[in-house]
């Protein structure tokens, strides 16, 4: 597994979205504005890699965006080679530190290599990598059934400045290939004024609540020096909310769809018709364990908070949607049947819970070019009746499930949540000074551009002969 990685000497690699920007990164992410919001280019399809709204990992490391002194990547699967490659194909050659949960290579093996230094640390199952100006950090929750989904990148700069990074896929190339991801990118904050005496946050409380979240790691040292870095720099211009999620049991609304919940209650606005009539969309690449009935969690709790908003309550259910892929859109994909590895849902769960296939919608991106590439991507919106305004906008690593999201315990008004996830939620108040996301580009009126809605509106059925894409399907 170690003989086709060169960490040392590695002299291939190219990319083919980053030879049409290079130089001129900071230019693609100004005309973003102020969404900020892009996905990942296709490889099978090269009219993708000159698209406005397409961004390659290794645009991240452009020098046009500046002087990197440092990075952290926070995430589930890395691959040592491929990432290795991205720095090393854009001149980066500076300190990379990366926390992680698993790796494509095992650890014994990656003992092999020359020149890295393998040592365990005092924490528990925390394990420490270095390779040149590589840092590598592995950590696995306590608890066997936690798991660090999330997928954070932070990039500081020789004038102090920081930049986040929220995404929604693992480091390597695989998912970087032909699959569909997402990205925001935050501007460059810069450090704060010596004779600033403000917290140096944003009216949506972005600081702290990254901070918060990576203080949740328990005074892992790897995070120390990142935490000071946030503390000093102004994030006054953040324009989004941060959505953490970590494991345990918790009593504050503070986390998962806990804290979503009180932040679209405090913010989120329906201006038109009732608030039931304004669905609520789910796209994700990975479906859990919902029990009998759709009332059971997905009803009692997840859309109950995501249908929150300044509107007066109304006990009318709200129609929820679920866009994943049928056997059909990952069989027909660039990758076929190897695409949908990267999709989780089996046969055996979905024979228990068949009632799903009733609001589950396909995949299709035929505006954005990404029909056949595979969804990897996590979002939650919710849309008017008429497709054309949308009140909130989540780009997230959580996917539909508890572990992700949070299980009330009722007995004690707590809830339990098994995961690491991190998320960025758009409003229109805070991005553009409306009520609502304009959606329709005829229909703007002058407002600030369309958001850059990544599925096709208005959704599309299963039909009566579709199926959704189990893993084990094709054993069957």
């Amino acid at each position: 597994m170690y003989d086709d990685v060169d960490y040392i000497n590695p002299n291939t690699g190219t990319d083919n979205v980053w030879q049409h920007t290079k130089g001129n990164v900071n230019k693609k992410l100004e005309r973003a504005e102020p969404y900020r919001f892009f996905l990942s280019p296709v490889d099978c399809d090269p009219s993708t890699h000159v698209e406005n709204l397409t961004l390659s990992f290794a645009e991240l490391l452009d020098k046009s965006l500046g002087d990197l002194e440092e990075s952290l990547h926070i995430n589930l699967i890395i691959n040592l080679k491929w990432l290795y490659e991205q720095y090393r194909i854009t001149g980066q050659k500076d300190k990379i530190s990366i926390l992680f949960h698993s790796c494509d290579y095992e650890l014994d093996e990656l003992k092999k290599i020359p020149n890295l230094s393998y040592k365990q640390l005092r924490l528990p199952n925390l394990f420490s990598l270095q390779q040149s100006n590589f840092r590598f950090k592995q950590t696995q929750p306590q608890n066997q059934f936690y798991s660090h989904h999330s997928k954070l990148s932070m990039f500081a700069y020789s004038d102090g400045s920081i930049r986040i990074v929220v995404m929604t896929g693992n480091l390597r190339k695989f998912e970087f290939t032909n699959i569909t991801q997402g990205f925001w990118v935050s501007p460059k904050f810069p450090l704060k004024n010596e004779d600033d005496k403000s917290d140096g946050d944003s009216k949506t409380g972005f600081k702290k609540d990254i901070l918060r979240y990576l203080n949740s790691y328990n005074n892992i040292p790897l995070l120390r020096s990142w935490i000071q870095k946030i503390e000093k720099a102004d994030f006054s211009e953040a324009n989004v909310f941060f959505i953490p999620s970590i494991p345990g049991k918790h009593l504050e609304p503070m986390w998962g769809h806990q804290y979503l919940k009180y932040i679209l209650k405090t913010h989120a606005c329906i201006p038109f018709g009732q608030p039931s009539d304004w669905p609520i969309i789910s796209q994700v690449s990975s479906l859990g364990i919902y029990g009998d009935s759709y009332k059971n969690w997905l009803l009692s709790e997840l859309v109950e908070s995501f249908s929150q908003s300044t509107h007066c309550s109304t006990d009318k259910a709200v129609n929820f949607n679920v866009i994943f892929p049928t056997m059909d859109n990952i069989l027909n994909s660039w990758d076929g049947p190897v695409g949908g590895s990267c999709v989780l849902y089996c046969d055996e769960v979905h024979q228990k819970q068949t009632w799903l296939k009733n609001y589950m919608r396909k995949w299709v991106s035929n505006s954005r070019n990404r029909s056949k590439a595979v969804p990897h991507i996590k979002t939650y919106c919710r849309i008017s009746p008429c497709n054309t305004e949308m009140s909130w906008f989540l780009l997230t690593s959580a996917n539909l499930s508890k572990t992700a999201w949070g299980k009330k315990l009722w007995q004690d008004r707590s809830y339990t949540i098994s995961a690491f996830e991190v998320g960025v939620l758009f409003l229109p108040q805070f991005l553009t000074g409306c009520n609502t996301f304009s959606l329709n580009q005829k229909q703007n009126n002058g407002r600030s551009p369309p958001f850059p809605l990544h599925f096709d509106l208005p959704l599309s059925p299963y039909s009566s002969t579709d199926q959704p894409w189990r893993v084990d399907a094709l054993d069957s």
